[in-house]
C-alpha cells in the first residue's frame, strides 16, 4: 500500500518496487537470500490478479522457497 501511494505521489514504479523488495532486504542484511529473484536465492513471491501496485489487485498465489503454499479459491486457474 505504501509503495502504491508513493507511485501516486510521483515515485517511479520501478523504484517503489525496489523499495519494498531488494532495498528492504538490504536494510535487514538478508539481500543475499531474498529481495530479488536470482539463482541460489529463496524464491519467496506472490502472484496477483492485476498490476502489483493497484490497491484493487488481489493475491492469487503465494510461493515460499519456490513452493506454492497458498492459492486463492476464486478465479485462480
Amino acid at each position: 500500500l505504501c509503495a502504491a501511494l508513493a507511485v501516486r505521489e510521483g515515485m517511479e514504479e520501478r523504484e517503489a518496487l525496489k523499495a519494498i523488495t531488494i532495498h528492504g532486504a538490504e536494510i535487514l542484511g538478508i539481500a543475499d537470500r531474498v529481495g530479488s529473484l536470482a539463482p541460489g536465492k529463496d524464491a519467496d513471491l506472490i502472484v496477483v490478479d492485476g498490476p502489483i501496485l493497484e490497491v484493487k489487485s488481489r493475491v492469487t498465489r503465494v510461493f515460499i522457497n519456490g513452493r506454492q503454499v497458498w492459492r486463492s479459491q476464486e478465479g485462480c486457474p
